[in-house]
């Protein structure tokens, strides 16, 4: 199966996300590949995507590969924000600032994983799409 348009888009929105958050290095597509440093809590892991989109069958191993990366760096999918119970003190400004940083970077590692799994769905609709058209 050839690269279509769902498989671009979608692979460049991850990508654009994956761009914006502080804790991915994304060095430079070279032959064809984009390598990704996840860092999170001081772990880090290694992550290679085939740029553009590759075949159905590469993409789904890349997007398995970011998801194993992820739950090995301990950013689950589907978490629930808990905040830390406040202080017996009244919280400072800088407090009430770090807590919402980290609160926009867990929703942003969320949000990151929805489209992970959107992504996956379009591909394989697309995929089920030029079946049915191959068969019919």
């Amino acid at each position: 199966m050839s690269s279509s348009a769902t498989q671009d888009q979608w692979l460049n929105t991850v990508m654009d996300q994956l761009r914006a958050l502080g804790a991915v290095a994304c060095d430079p597509a070279e032959d064809g590949l984009a390598g990704l440093t996840v860092s999170h809590d001081g772990d880090s892991r290694d992550v290679f995507f085939a740029l553009p989109a590759a075949d159905y069958r590469t993409l789904k191993i890349q997007y398995r590969r970011l998801r194993k990366a992820l739950r090995e760096l301990g950013i689950g999918e589907g978490e629930t924000f808990t905040a830390a119970p406040p202080p017996a003190r009244p919280m400072t400004p800088q407090m009430r600032a770090a807590r919402a940083e980290r609160k926009a970077t867990f929703e942003a590692w969320q949000e990151l994983w929805r489209t992970i799994r959107k992504a996956e769905k379009a591909l394989d609709v697309a995929y089920e799409i030029t079946q049915m058209k191959d068969y019919y």
